[in-house]
Parts: C-alpha cells; sequence; structure tokens
C-alpha cells in the first residue's frame, strides 16, 4: 500500500514541474488507456506478465462510464492465465479547466476467470488520480478493492476476503 500511494504522489508532484498544460472539457469525450507489467527469474526461463485496456465514455465533466479488460500469464514451471472483465463508473473531480490533476471515485463490478482462479463474480470501489501532461494525454495512478461472490460466502466474507489492486499507465482522450 506504501508503494501504491508513493507512486500517487509522485504522479502528483510532477504537477509542479510538468510543462503547461490543461485538462479540457471531457463532455461526450471517449478515453482509452492502457497499463502493464511483467516480471521474470534472473535466467529469463520462467516469467509472466500482466496487461489491462480499458474503453470509456464521458456523459458529462464528471461522470464516466467504462469496459476494462484485464489478462494475466505466468509460467514459473506450470503455465497459467486468468482475466477479468469489468465495467465501471466513475466521478472525476474537475474543478476547472485549468486543472492538471483529476482526483476520481468509482466502482467496477465484472467476472474473474481463468485456470489460475476459481471463475467468480468480482466488485469493488476504486479511486485514483489523471495528470494531464497535455491536453489529451495523462498518466494515472489507481487503488481498487476486489471482493469477491464464491460460492457460499456471505457479504461480510467476500469483503474481507478481498484485494487490493493498484496500477500505473497512460490514457487518451478523444
Amino acid at each position: 500500500m506504501r508503494k501504491t500511494l508513493a507512486a500517487v504522489a509522485a504522479v502528483g508532484m510532477l504537477g509542479a514541474v510538468a510543462a503547461p498544460s490543461l485538462a479540457v472539457d471531457q463532455t461526450e469525450k471517449w478515453e482509452i488507456s492502457l497499463l502493464g507489467s511483467g516480471s521474470n527469474d534472473n535466467d529469463f526461463d520462467a516469467g509472466g506478465f500482466s496487461a489491462s485496456a480499458s474503453a470509456g465514455y464521458y456523459f458529462t465533466d464528471q461522470f464516466q462510464v467504462q469496459g476494462r479488460q484485464s489478462v494475466t500469464y505466468s509460467d514459473f514451471g506450470d503455465s497459467s492465465w486468468s482475466a477479468v472483465t469489468r465495467v465501471g463508473a466513475f466521478y472525476h473531480f474537475n474543478y476547472s479547466t485549468e486543472q492538471r490533476l483529476v482526483p476520481y471515485v468509482g466502482g467496477t463490478i465484472g467476472y474473474v476467470y481463468g485456470d489460475a482462479v476459481s471463475d467468480t463474480f468480482v466488485a469493488g470501489p476504486e479511486a485514483g488520480v489523471k495528470f494531464f501532461v497535455n491536453d489529451t494525454t495523462f498518466l494515472f495512478g489507481s487503488v481498487t478493492y476486489d471482493f469477491f461472490f464464491d460460492d457460499g460466502d456471505e457479504a461480510d466474507d467476500a469483503f474481507s476476503d478481498g484485494q487490493f489492486v493498484y496500477g500505473l499507465g497512460i490514457g487518451f482522450q478523444f
């Protein structure tokens, strides 16, 4: 959690040193975002990757709906994969068109599947911040708390058995 907060803070500090750029009116705009990560052993014999892409639409300056697809593959002896397909709604705190940092909150719901996980529904809140480097391009950091709807779980069990998911990526508006 500390690393994610530090990363989000680092993105926020970029606003003080970056070239002038402005968040623009987002009404009726589309947005795509990408993020990824990977790892391997020291001999490059085993490893894995994770990638995520989303497409969103702004109905107002603040309100966005989004679809997101994430895929993870690993081969550290036995190969496995998993994926998450989700939809979400987000509120962006756009105080002015002069704003470079745009925090947001919202939530997602979706389905987790693959051979590395139990297929189940997932939902949870999400918060993050976007830093606009120009009128159409931004860097973002996000934190999501996913809870899983496993068979037989009570709501409090599903929430307490959840996980945090962190992300850093790049996005484009058009």
